[in-house]
């Protein structure tokens, strides 16, 4: 019997690692497709990314990625107050993703930095068919369970090492609900698997098996 694989829901490594399987996030303007034959990838236009003249060419690039096979999810996108990118411009981006995430029945991974009160709204107000999965959670528990009601998955990635609020809100999200991610981190998925074990007090195969199947019916994966 083949091991249950560490899934890491969201990446920036494209190193290949036994044993994990990896969505990494690729930019739409820096894809190498011939880079990504054997690898799932992510596909989307940050909010970071607003401000140059591209973003109309990267949307139709988007269009024409998300019906690849290895493109698992649209993102990440999203909305972010730290930066100085006006939230109209930020949601109308945001918004035509959603878009094209639905025309192609994908999930989206989500960047979010105090915009989630907005971001409910969005949700509310289109109702997407489509996961909605927040990355690198490390909010309060009131953010985290506003999100839960609207059937939003919460993925967490090193925070969960070492800060004790995103620790708390861990364990209070349901397995269900939850998936793990490296981000840019240099801490290995196994690492954050076996903290979110013991958090979860769970043996660490039981839990792997628990993020696969919401892996695989999140993806529709094989």
């Amino acid at each position: 019997m083949l091991e249950t694989p560490f899934i890491d829901i969201h990446t920036h490594h494209s190193i290949r690692i036994d044993n994990v399987l990896s969505i990494i996030n690729c930019f739409p303007e820096q894809i190498k497709l011939e880079e990504h034959t054997d690898k799932y990838i992510s596909v989307g236009i940050h909010p970071w990314h607003l401000n140059n003249d591209s973003a109309d060419e990267n949307l139709n690039l988007i269009r024409t990625f998300a019906l690849l096979d290895k493109v698992l999810a649209i993102g990440e996108i999203g909305l972010d107050r730290n930066r100085t990118i006006a939230l109209s411009i930020q949601e109308a981006y945001f918004t035509k993703q959603i878009a094209i995430a639905e025309s192609v029945n994908k999930p989206i991974i989500i960047h979010c930095v105090r915009y989630f009160q907005e971001l409910i709204s969005i949700k509310k107000k289109l109702k997407a068919s489509t996961p909605w999965l927040i990355h690198g959670f490390r909010n309060n528990i009131q953010i985290v369970e506003d999100l839960l009601q609207q059937n939003c998955y919460i993925s967490f990635g090193e925070a969960l090492l070492f800060d004790k609020m995103t620790q708390d809100v861990f364990i209070e999200v349901p397995i269900k609900r939850l998936f793990l991610e490296t981000d840019e981190s240099t801490y290995s998925i196994s690492d954050i698997y076996k903290k979110a074990a013991q958090l979860k007090s769970l043996q660490l195969n039981d839990f792997k098996t628990k993020l696969f199947e919401n892996y695989t019916a999140v993806f529709h994966a094989k």
